[in-house]
């Protein structure tokens, strides 16, 4: 998807923040690119500056997607980057919305 799609299902999908997933609570949704190379680069500048908006600039004219972040602390303090794409909550019965 594009970044206005992107933006578009992150904002209405808003309300899953603080919700349970998988034993974790999900605090951020954010943008990332879907190319692996790209994702990788993406990872790392979020992974260092913990904004994923500023993260995202270079990859805005690429293909993207949308991920739920649980436990951010655990990135910080364990190196564990946990997300899932916001499709797969529906696995967990959240109310996402498409």
């Amino acid at each position: 998807m594009n970044y206005e799609e992107a933006v578009e299902l992150k904002n209405k999908n808003e309300h899953l923040i603080g919700q349970k997933y998988r034993g974790g609570t999900i605090e951020e949704l954010i943008i990332r690119p879907t190319n692996q190379k790209e994702f990788e680069a993406f990872s790392k500048s979020y992974l260092r500056t913990m904004d994923a908006e500023l993260s995202i600039q270079p990859f805005i004219g690429n293909d993207l997607t949308v991920d739920a972040v649980c436990d951010r602390a655990k990135i910080r303090t364990n190196n564990i980057f946990f997300r899932t794409e916001i499709g797969n909550l529906l696995d967990e019965q959240l109310d996402v919305k498409f």
